[in-house]
């Protein structure tokens, strides 16, 4: 069994602005659709299959009655007041299995149970899902999921529906996600288990001004960031928290930094 990078959550209050913001940068991003029974509606930006998913409120109401779905109530207490990069999807083929594992490991699994999300043509997609916790605070712990169809079902789809679609400014991948953490290793050693990955050495990133290690996950590595003095990172964690901050995407060209709805976007040129 091997987890994937699946989908970064981007919480914001408008995900028809995000599609506006990111085609300025040369991303395409498509209209999602409706998850009813949880009062929320997307937007969404691919990657090939690893994608991020501006999701936001429609019913309040509906929302806030949602007990299973711990997204949805990490969603209800941020929003309107504090957009932003929330939490990363990991996928796998074998969820059961994967939620075994998470057991094992001493974490507290909600689930799997069944998500949809109606298209605007009206038709459904569906998965499986669970979330994990632990009794440490901080930092979200991912969650899983595993979709209805297999992957090469899913990107062969998705290119039919015209969502997977060449970018403006060419090919584009995720590189990096960059996570926030106030102490480095116990946070790699946690997330090490969970995606039972091999972490990379530590390293400084001067630009962040922080220290980190790498978690290589297919469709995307994660870089787990603690600070070393002033700069981003820290900035992050005094704000914020720990979390998601940075999606570096490997592009043709390289790019500003996009600050968008409290989350940063770093287009960085292939070597």
């Amino acid at each position: 069994m091997q987890l994937a990078f699946d989908h970064l959550v981007h919480f914001v209050n408008r995900p028809e602005q995000a599609i506006v913001e990111l085609r300025k940068v040369g991303l395409i991003a498509s209209p999602g659709g409706q998850h009813e029974k949880w009062g929320s509606y997307n937007a969404l930006c691919y990657f090939d299959l690893s994608y991020v998913e501006f999701l936001g409120l429609n019913s309040y109401e509906i929302a806030s009655q949602v007990t299973d779905n711990d997204l949805i109530r990490q969603a209800v207490n941020a929003l309107p007041s504090r957009e932003g990069f929330a939490r990363l999807a990991l996928r796998t083929d074998c969820i059961d299995d994967a939620a075994e594992r998470m057991r094992k490991l001493g974490l507290e699994v909600t689930g799997p149970f069944p998500g949809s999300r109606k298209r605007q043509d009206g038709t459904t997609v569906s998965w499986s899902m669970f979330f994990m916790k632990d009794k440490e605070p901080g930092l979200p712990l991912p969650f899983v999921i595993q979709w209805e169809q297999s992957d090469e079902e899913r990107r062969r789809d998705l290119k039919e529906r015209q969502v997977i679609q060449p970018h403006p400014i060419g090919a584009v991948t995720v590189r990096e996600l960059a996570i926030a953490v106030r102490e480095l290793e116990p946070a790699v050693d946690k997330w090490s288990r969970i995606t039972d990955l091999h972490p990379g050495d530590v390293y400084e990133d001067e630009v962040l001004q922080a220290k980190c290690r790498k978690l290589s996950l297919p469709g995307g590595e994660l870089v787990f960031c603690a600070p070393v003095g002033t700069g981003t990172v820290s900035e992050r964690l005094n704000a914020a928290g720990e979390g998601p901050f940075l999606l570096r995407l490997s592009a043709p060209t390289a790019g500003k930094t996009l600050s968008l709805a409290g989350g940063l976007y770093q287009l960085i040129k292939v070597d």
